[in-house]
């Protein structure tokens, strides 16, 4: 079985398990659960964001999938500290989990012309696989460029070596299969795609087990 196989195996495992979550917790409310206001408000929050994990799922697959495009670009300014607000409270648990500090560094009143929701998906993907690439205790850091729609994110993480670098925007393709348990490896993909509809620019500079930085340029 091939490296594109074998993701697809684990993406159908990563499926199924939110799928029997929400399974067991529609249940066990149809079982009496829901007769207790407090443990029903419970489970219903816990069926939520197993659909959210659905829906991250499904929307990355469709997003890579050969012939796909996204909807016509429409461009807007959008300011990079909302799109940076949108993608920390995203992967606000998993920071928490392994005690990352996401920070930020925008100059006030910072924009960028874009789609506002592909913008928001490129700062997410480039913030969460930071995330899952960096050691418990860590850092990454979101920033303005000193270009205008420029922007950059850093993280101190395990870094990448420089003959892994050209092939991290593939799809399915992850550096270190341990370290990226449960990603898919399609969040730098989906960031090239956006990137490319929008004929901006990203380039890496990493070393490894010290941290790499992922720069953005948006034409202005």
């Amino acid at each position: 079985m091939d490296e594109e196989q074998n993701v697809i195996a684990e993406v159908s495992h990563e499926l199924r398990l939110p799928l029997a979550n929400i399974k067991l917790l529609v249940d066990t409310l149809l079982d009496g659960a829901m007769d207790d206001a407090e443990a029903a408000n419970k489970m219903l929050l816990r069926a939520q964001k197993e659909i959210g994990r659905l829906e991250d799922l499904v929307n990355n697959l469709l997003s890579v999938t050969p012939g796909r495009q996204f909807e016509a670009i429409e461009k807007q300014s959008v300011r990079l500290a909302d799109a940076c607000d949108y993608a920390i409270v995203s992967t606000r648990e998993l920071a928490k989990q392994k005690k990352i500090t996401v920070t930020t560094n925008i100059k006030e009143g910072f924009s960028i012309q874009a789609n506002p929701d592909q913008l928001n998906q490129v700062i997410l993907n480039l913030v969460e696989n930071a995330i899952k690439y960096t050691n418990d205790g860590g850092f990454v850091k979101i920033a303005s460029g000193i270009a205008d729609g420029s922007f950059w994110v850093e993280d101190t993480g395990i870094g990448i070596a420089q003959s892994e670098i050209p092939k991290i925007f593939k799809r399915f393709y992850r550096v270190n299969r341990n370290k990226a348990k449960g990603s898919t490896g399609l969040g730098l993909s989906i960031v090239k795609h956006i990137l490319d509809l929008h004929q901006a620019k990203i380039t890496v500079k990493s070393t490894v087990q010290e941290g790499s930085t992922f720069t953005v340029e948006f034409p202005s």
